[in-house]
């Protein structure tokens, strides 16, 4: 049986936990929905680049932070029907602040929202980006016991 399948590459997208109960998202704007979501920092894995080393990168370039610690937290398929790319999830704690390096094409802004606020949204239904409802929830009892 002929099925369409889609090639799309991995990706890592990362919990980022700053001091006194907060996390650190990207405003992010979307060109195919026309808007604007908000997003934990997320990105492709480069030819090669295991997902740990893509983790720490695309923190850096998205919200300027660096991480002292990533711990990979699980991972999930993103559109089994499609595709089998994969999205590999990682808390990311001892956070420094930096600059970040956002390729000329993204347009984001860093937000910091405490972790209760975050969850709020989440339940709620107002967080609609998938990886980044499924990177919280796979997070949620780590940072509720913090």
């Amino acid at each position: 049986m002929d099925h369409p399948r889609l090639v799309l590459h991995d990706f890592s997208i990362i919990v980022p936990a700053l001091q006194r109960n907060r996390l650190i998202f990207v405003w992010n704007y979307r060109p195919p929905i026309r808007g604007w979501e908000l997003e934990l920092p997320a990105g492709l894995l480069n030819n090669g680049e295991n997902p740990q080393t893509c983790a720490r990168r695309e923190l850096v370039e998205e919200t300027g932070y660096s991480a002292r610690s990533l711990r990979k937290i699980g991972w999930l398929h993103t559109t089994p029907g499609i595709s089998s790319q994969k999205a590999h999830v990682y808390l990311a704690t001892g956070l420094k602040e930096g600059k970040a390096q956002r390729e000329p094409y993204e347009q984001m802004e860093t937000r910091i929202l405490t972790v209760r606020e975050a969850y709020r949204l989440l339940h709620r239904g107002r967080l609609v980006h998938s990886s980044t409802v499924s990177a919280l929830s796979l997070a949620e009892k780590i940072l509720l016991a913090r």
